[in-house]
């Protein structure tokens, strides 16, 4: 129903520019620090100053629904929502990019050609609020006072600009799947890249996993030879209709990603030979984000030996374990339905690791304490097998490939601070042990498929 945006203006500057005034940050919901959650801003344009109170009403009915759409509804607190009230001088949006109208981001109905395309002629303006207001977003929705009907998404940008027509709720979900998850419209086709929703390889397609699920299959486009989508009621094909399953999977693994499930843990060291004295039992614990329902998996294990699972805190017992060094770890993964875990693109995961040494006399000393997330992937996996992660170190990243047998097949290592990739197109399909070491550390060890 939207047309996607794939080019805007002849020239858009990423560079920062001179702040010339100061804008007001609202929040609408917070679920906490930035560095956990997934960050929403809402900007308007063509409120006049008596018409800002209708633009926060507007964003907070929006917000309101769309976070209520699954998948966005299991994962609603991780997401801080703010607005930034900008008033124009005249109400509206401008119909053609040859007549812009004075609005505060100049946006117009017409872009790239398409009547029903409204968006942000003057972007050097868009990045000016928003470096000077709230720099580190994840997605952008512009509202524009209107109620022509239109919309248009862009994943590159991180953003999307709707009007206000009748449709703008379904719009706003059909446009996230755009610009916050890379998905592609499936009711026309005119790229050249595959998108996690479109797919010109079939045997087997990329979406393999779903096929027979909810009507998931291989749908080709109309009047676009060998290029093929999942499904025919999408919301990325029609409004006032659910994603299918293959980009339900998609919004999940970009939440997995951008979000952080772990919001602090305990006790916690800033310094790599921090130490805490305890005198006998020692609690460790984890501050996880809340889903609905919860679908997070904790394993802890001591010495490599698993003592709990699903529990957010382990306590351990000085005077059963014996005197010395001991390795406590607790890993965080998420098991959603929504995403076919067994064959899932990605694995995001998180690894909190406490070294403790159990001293008899003189009761618990941690002498270290670290947190890794980290993802590995493509699963199943063909030709490249990569281990990403977003803390960097020293350390050197050890990737080790074994059969069901214990052969070990493939190994490589690699910097600290880069992806570690293992070439792995000389083996057969099935399945295979991939253990990952930072340092001396194991921080992943688990069956995957080729």
């Amino acid at each position: 129903m939207l047309k996607r945006i794939l080019y805007v203006v002849a020239a858009v500057l990423l560079v920062a520019v001179p702040c010339r005034a100061q804008f007001k940050l609202d929040t609408i919901t917070y679920a906490g620090d930035s560095q956990y959650y997934t960050d929403i801003v809402f900007l308007g344009d063509g409120f006049t100053y008596s018409e800002l109170s209708k633009f926060v009403k507007n964003v907070k009915e929006h917000t309101e629904y769309f976070l209520k759409k699954e998948p966005w509804n299991h994962y609603r607190e991780m997401f801080n929502v703010f607005c930034i009230q900008t008033a124009s001088n005249v109400s509206g949006a401008g119909m053609t990019p040859d007549a812009p109208i004075d609005n505060f981001y100049k946006t117009t109905f017409g872009c790239s050609g398409v009547d029903r395309m409204p968006w942000p002629t003057d972007m050097n303006k868009v990045f000016e609020v928003l470096g000077s207001t709230k720099p580190d977003y994840d997605l952008v929705i512009m509202l524009v006072n209107s109620t022509k009907y239109g919309g248009a998404g862009n994943e590159y940008y991180k953003m999307m600009c709707l009007s206000l027509d009748g449709s703008s709720y379904e719009t706003i979900c059909h446009e996230a799947g755009h610009s916050f998850a890379g998905l592609a419209d499936e009711y026309w086709y005119d790229r050249t890249e595959e998108s996690p929703n479109d797919a010109r390889k079939i045997n087997p397609v990329k979406w393999q996993r779903w096929i027979g699920y909810s009507g998931v299959s291989t749908y080709a486009f109309e009047n676009t030879e060998g290029w093929y989508r999942p499904h025919q009621q999408c919301l990325m094909r029609y409004l006032d209709r659910d994603y299918c399953p293959v980009c339900r999977e998609a919004i999940v693994e970009k939440i997995h990603e951008t979000g952080k499930f772990v919001k602090s843990y305990s006790p916690y060291l800033e310094s790599k030979y921090g130490k805490v004295h305890v005198e006998g039992d020692t609690v460790f614990s984890l501050d996880l984000v809340k889903l609905y329902p919860n679908t997070l998996r904790t394993e802890w294990y001591l010495d490599d030996i698993k003592v709990a699972k699903n529990t957010d805190s382990y306590l351990f017992k000085a005077d059963i374990h014996p005197e010395g060094s001991h390795i406590l770890k607790v890993t965080v993964e998420d098991t959603t339905s929504l995403v076919r875990t067994a064959n899932h693109s990605t694995v995001h995961l998180t690894t909190v690791k406490w070294r403790i040494s159990n001293e008899i006399s003189s009761g618990i000393r941690i002498i270290e304490s670290q947190e890794y997330e980290y993802s590995v992937g493509p699963l199943p996996f063909t030709d490249e097998l990569t281990f990403s992660r977003k803390q960097t170190s020293k350390d050197p990243v050890r990737m080790e490939l074994f059969s069901l047998q214990g052969t070990q097949v493939a190994k490589g290592v690699f910097p600290g601070d880069a992806p570690a990739s293992l070439s792995t197109g000389n083996l057969p399909p099935g399945i295979y042990i991939l253990r990952v070491y930072i340092g001396d550390d194991l921080v992943y060890s688990n069956k995957i498929q080729k």
